[in-house]
């Protein structure tokens, strides 16, 4: 795991050596064993390594024996020794064990259509001196970070962060306003936005051809939901194999291999078949907090327990905010990340440093087995719509304006929720799904901006998947191509490489994704209940606990966590002559701090949680801002 930059200079001049130098300092966390430079002349490729494979001999940038091409490259290839196999076979010389060898010939040899052949997570970029050219290329969902930037006459940047991105002083710092608004709707920004204009992330599945000054981006996979039927026990059994042949494959290192162990379903399953193909006890990591209602540290220690592992758990109480934990969050992301699971990830991270420099999680399973309960929520929104007419959920949402706006009563809970269905119903399904998630609403954001709301697009299904999949089908496909890359792996590879330890993901691993794409949702969902099969293929080897035992998820108890501190940073955040000073509407932000602060729920009686990550959410803006040296 590692991190890696890249300069193009404008054809007829010299790379920016300099540049790559100063951003591959801005990235030793991630790459804390081994860095270099390479200078093609019109290029230059830096990187900084985290030696997990070949430790000796897999150093990068890595160049082919006739110079030709070079390598930089940030992941890893889990089954690069059946690769290596096939490559020697077409005449392909090895000089190291690495899999990064193995990526340079396959790129060498196939180029851009070779990346179809690498399972794994990974950004990259491969130049090729002879022909002048550069491939940027990114994983397809979205595991590993790219970032880029392109000046005029086609100079271009590209980073694995967003700090070190910035070495480069042509780089504006000015703050996207659509990128703003579209943050507090969806908690992130959607690739192939950020919060700074003219900054880009490459999409998952996407690549960068630059050649003579052009650019060209375009989308090398893309994510194929395909129902078909099965039988369940033969699926379970395939699923069961899929699962050993990918955690035995995910364990490979010449370092070693430990797990995040929360106690879910995914996590726990995970750990189970790595106990029983490893061969060896493993460590296992989590993180507990004070409040009962957000913690599963007892039940990650019998999972623990049954399996026999060296369990390792840290705990996060109440009031426990410091300057230091937004800061970092912030210079790791680059932006302001509203998924505040941020905090327990870098804890949990950091506590598992201390022991290994590599684990595996659990992450995953929700978006392609059917795990997050607004999943179900917009199955029911989808449902209404599809069987009542227009009109009577028209009439119905304003007949409910009455009550829904009542002080809390027996009937004005269940008639505001009634009423927030219809509303979503009067939408298309992938505005009602965006709108079902959102932090704030629409209507919400533009009172607080005091604009006018023009959010930037996610990716959607075609109109045909729209059509033809299950609403809670559509919801998987549109979470794994939106929240997945934009939230959580963001999340997980920010916070985790912060602390120089890489994270492998077996549930997104393409043999399981190829599997869970064509499983029909019968096998996914029973009833109320998600994440069927995936269930059954961990229960011979898991205590009984775990499944009697409904998941938390990684999250904090955010409203508790917020101490005097934080509301005194928030406030001075705003004041006159700071650079978030004239963001928002002067009474609107009085009024999402004061009802945070007060711990209430505000008049659309949004959740305490939902209103103290509003919180969070404005701390972040403001001090990244300042922190960033953003304009506005």
């Amino acid at each position: 795991m590692c991190g890696i930059n890249l300069h193009v200079a404008v054809p007829g001049r010299m790379a920016d050596g300099a540049f790559v130098t100063r951003a591959n300092a801005a990235l030793i966390h991630r790459g804390p064993d081994d860095g270099g430079v390479i200078d093609l002349g019109f290029a230059a490729l830096g990187m900084r390594r985290l030696s997990i494979v070949d430790l000796a001999t897999g150093r990068q940038p890595m160049r082919s024996a006739d110079g030709r091409h070079a390598l930089v490259y940030n992941g890893e290839v889990y089954d690069f020794a059946r690769l290596r196999t096939e490559l020697a076979a077409r005449g392909a010389e090895f000089d190291t064990q690495s899999d990064t060898e193995v990526v340079l010939h396959t790129l060498r040899l196939d180029g851009e259509q070779g990346l179809r052949r690498l399972n794994g997570m990974f950004g990259l970029a491969f130049a090729d001196a002879r022909e002048r050219t550069v491939l940027v290329a990114r994983d397809p969902l979205g595991i590993k970070p790219v970032y880029w930037w392109s000046g005029p006459g086609g100079e271009l940047c590209v980073s694995s962060e967003i700090r070190s991105l910035l070495e480069h002083r042509s780089i504006r710092r000015t703050l996207d306003r659509r990128a703003l608004a579209t943050f507090l709707h969806d908690r992130y920004v959607p690739d192939p936005h950020t919060l700074l204009e003219g900054v880009n992330q490459l999409p998952p599945g996407h690549l960068l051809r630059w050649r003579a000054g052009k650019i060209e981006v375009d989308r090398w996979w893309r994510l194929a939901i395909e129902p078909e039927p099965r039988d369940e026990s033969e699926a379970l059994e395939e699923l069961r194999a899929i699962l050993d042949e990918v955690v035995r494959s995910q364990l490979v290192a010449d370092v070693p291999v430990g797990l995040f162990l929360s106690g879910g379903i995914d996590s726990s399953t995970i750990s189970a078949f790595a106990a029983r193909a490893a061969g060896r006890r493993l460590k296992t990591f989590s993180v507990g907090f004070s409040k009962p209602d957000y913690d599963e540290s007892a039940l990650a220690r019998r999972v623990a327990e049954h399996l026999g592992t060296e369990h390792h758990e840290l705990r996060i109480e109440d009031g426990a905010f410091s300057l230091d934990v937004l800061d970092r969050t912030l210079d790791h992301v680059g932006q302001p990340l509203g998924d505040t699971s941020c905090i327990p990830t870098y804890a949990v991270s950091a506590l598992a440093r201390e022991h290994v420099p590599v684990v595996l999680s659990g992450d995953g399973g929700d978006e392609f087995f059917g795990g997050y309960d607004h999943m179900f929520w917009a199955a029911r929104v989808r449902r209404t719509a599809d069987r009542s007419p227009r009109m009577l959920r028209r009439v119905g949402h304003s007949m409910l304006a009455g009550l829904s706006s009542m002080t809390p009563t027996a009937l004005a809970d269940p008639a505001r929720r009634a009423r927030k269905g219809l509303a979503l119903s009067l939408l298309d399904p992938v505005d009602q799904f965006r709108e079902l998630r959102a932090l704030w609403s629409s209507a919400e954001i533009e009172r607080l901006l005091g604009a006018r709301v023009d959010l930037l697009p996610e990716p959607t299904p075609s109109q045909a998947d729209i059509a033809r999949l299950a609403p809670e089908d559509l919801a998987m496909h549109m979470l794994a191509e939106t929240f997945l890359p934009g939230a959580i792996l963001r999340k997980v590879d920010s916070m985790s490489m912060a602390t120089s330890l890489e994270v492998r993901v077996p549930l997104l691993d393409m043999r399981v994704v190829d599997f869970a794409r064509k499983l029909p949702l019968d096998l996914k969902v029973r009833g109320r209940t998600g994440k069927h099969l995936l269930r059954e293929a961990g229960r011979p080897l898991l205590p009984h606990e775990v499944y009697d035992h409904k998941k938390r998820g990684f999250s904090l108890p955010i409203a508790g966590w917020l101490n005097d501190d934080f509301w005194s940073l928030l406030e001075g955040l705003f004041e006159p002559g700071t650079p978030a000073a004239h963001l928002f509407d002067s009474k609107e932000l009085a009024r999402e701090i004061a009802d945070a602060r007060s711990g209430g729920v505000n008049a659309a009686r949004t959740s305490e949680s939902a209103i103290a990550t509003r919180a969070w959410c404005l701390a972040g803006i403001a001090r990244w801002m300042d922190r960033f040296e953003v304009n506005a």
